[in-house]
């Protein structure tokens, strides 16, 4: 992936955030949910570059990030055990959110959100600064 679709990435995850905390203020939380989602999966894919094959898959992607080889030095994949948990748990709530429309609470929202700032914090630091 070349820099001008890292920043064109790096930008949408942040646009989906901010979006993501707009509607979360404003009791919307099924879109909070899928905002929050995407927002991780952009900034994931910013941390990990091109897929290997063709396109990255939800649960691929969130495996290969929680891997931590992106960073330099990489991070331990048990530091990143409960990062990875609340991903797949990030996950789940879009489906609820966006395939089985159930209830999304004020307190999964915004669990939602706290897993966008971690991804995002993480990219940051260990990725965006050399770009």
């Amino acid at each position: 992936m070349d820099n001008t679709e890292e920043q064109r990435r790096w930008g949408t995850a942040q646009e989906l955030y901010h979006a993501a905390d707009t509607v979360f203020h404003q009791q919307c939380y099924k879109a909070c949910a899928g905002l929050a989602y995407y927002a991780c999966f952009q900034a994931m894919w910013v941390a990990l570059g091109d897929p290997p094959t063709g396109e990255w898959r939800h649960v691929g992607i969130t495996r290969r990030f929680c891997h931590g080889q992106w960073a330099t030095p990489p991070l331990l994949p048990s530091s990143l055990g409960t990062l990875h948990k609340r991903l797949l748990a990030l996950y789940e709530l879009r489906l609820d959110a966006h395939y089985r429309a159930r209830e999304i609470s004020l307190q999964q929202a915004q669990q939602g959100l706290e897993a966008v700032v971690e991804v995002l914090h993480l990219v940051q630091a260990h990725k965006i600064q050399r770009l």
